[in-house]
């Protein structure tokens, strides 16, 4: 059977919007190989392109959200050529395509509704083989240390956790609305191997995107969960709480060291608060910054989205990045509680939990999880839009994918 006919389009669908499709699915489903996530986006945008200008195969489509990527393009561009190092202007134009996922994601959806089924389950397929991985590398390899935990696919541990983190608050929310084992299973996976990556950003963006959920859901499950947060940390594995713990010891290294990089950032800021330093130059201006006993002379970015994209790229890219997780929020509160609001609060836990890692970690400037972000994002605004109830669009594709029988 044809993927045309897979996902039930008009049978005779046009040669170069099939090339799109399929690279922009396999796209979604490597995004924890970054070549590969990157190559089919890029092929897909050719492929669109010629169904698009060339065949009118196609029409694009528009959403508010447009309004802040494109404003954090232009801070960007404009950072990196006003830069009086301009190390990074030729590929600041990579940033306008890669922004170019959420568009393209959205057009899809919103023009072949069951392609949501299949994105859907790919991102289910990706984050459940990436967390399989990281098991195998935690017992199998003996990966369970500082030294030498669990990176699955990818190629750092936090690129691995960034990834797995919107993929866990996505399939436990929806597991709570639809409670069937092929939902709940992956989500243990993945939220189990969250846990053992060791990465503690990433623990209280997963904390608080839940807390966020409660909140405005049921206030009163909190009472519960607070208490059963107690009683697990009180029970969980001596590694895991020792590194728990170290979240509130400042001189340990690591949060040392985000420190001074706190307050070199303010610094940067405080000399280049229009326009930045320029994309990629904080690595080099930090050590006429940095403090004399930060533990590192030189790093790789300031590990605080909002300071490191304030002193790279200006106060333009700061506004634009909290544009677009309201502008999003937003939309994620119209649809609370209607019909798909397990999209609605699934689609608000992953934009909380990835602004709280972002605290404590460059998430936003992290390839990989840009994507992610940016891809769940046009799934949510999708099912939002057309009101999908989200057992509909998790029972299609699973009795589409992988054979079940309806609920």
């Amino acid at each position: 059977m044809s993927l045309a006919d897979r996902i039930g389009f008009p049978r005779g669908l046009p040669f170069a919007l099939r090339l799109a499709l399929g690279c922009y699915l396999l796209h979604v489903f490597c995004q924890g190989k970054i070549a590969l996530a990157e190559s089919f986006a890029g092929l897909t945008i050719v492929f669109l392109w010629w169904a698009l200008l060339l065949k009118k195969q196609i029409r694009p489509s528009f959403h508010i959200l447009l309004y802040p990527l494109a404003l954090y393009g232009i801070a960007s561009t404009a950072s990196a050529i006003a830069a009086s190092r301009s190390i990074h202007i030729y590929f600041e134009g990579m940033v306008w395509v890669k922004m170019l996922t959420f568009p393209i994601g959205l057009m899809f959806f919103r023009t072949f509704p069951r392609v949501r089924n299949i994105a859907l389950w790919l991102h289910i397929l990706m984050g459940t083989i990436s967390a399989i991985i990281g098991l195998v590398q935690y017992f199998g390899l003996g990966r369970h240390d500082l030294e030498h935990r669990i990176t699955g696919p990818s190629t750092h541990v936090m690129t691995f956790s960034g990834l797995l983190l919107p993929v866990s608050l996505l399939l436990i929310v929806l597991a709570f609305h639809i409670r069937k084992w092929w939902l709940i299973l992956p989500a243990s996976i993945v939220t189990v191997t969250l846990l053992l990556t060791f990465t503690r950003s990433i623990w209280l963006g997963w904390i608080f995107g839940l807390l966020a959920v409660l909140l405005f859901t049921r206030p009163r499950m909190i009472a519960w969960a607070v208490p059963a947060f107690i009683l697990f940390v009180t029970f969980m594995p001596l590694p895991l709480f020792s590194r728990l713990i170290s979240i509130f010891d400042a001189k340990q290294e690591s949060n040392l060291d985000r420190i001074r990089m706190a307050e070199a950032g303010v610094e940067i800021i405080r000399d280049y608060p229009l326009l930045g330093v320029g994309p990629a130059n904080v690595k080099e201006i930090y050590p006429l910054y940095r403090r004399h006993d930060a533990p590192r002379f030189r790093i790789p970015h300031l590990h605080n989205t909002v300071l490191q994209l304030w002193a790279e790229r200006g106060i333009v890219a700061v506004i634009a990045y909290f544009l677009l997780l309201g502008l999003f929020l937003r939309e994620c509160w119209r649809g609370w509680n209607g019909p798909a609001r397990a999209f609605a609060r699934a689609g608000a836990a992953i934009a909380v939990g990835l602004a709280v890692a972002g605290l404590f970690e460059f998430n936003f400037g992290d390839t990989e999880v840009f994507y992610i972000m940016l891809d769940l994002f046009a799934l949510t605004v999708a099912v939002l839009e057309r009101g999908t109830p989200a057992d509909e669009v998790v029972r299609l594709g699973a009795e589409q994918h992988l054979g079940l029988s309806p609920a």
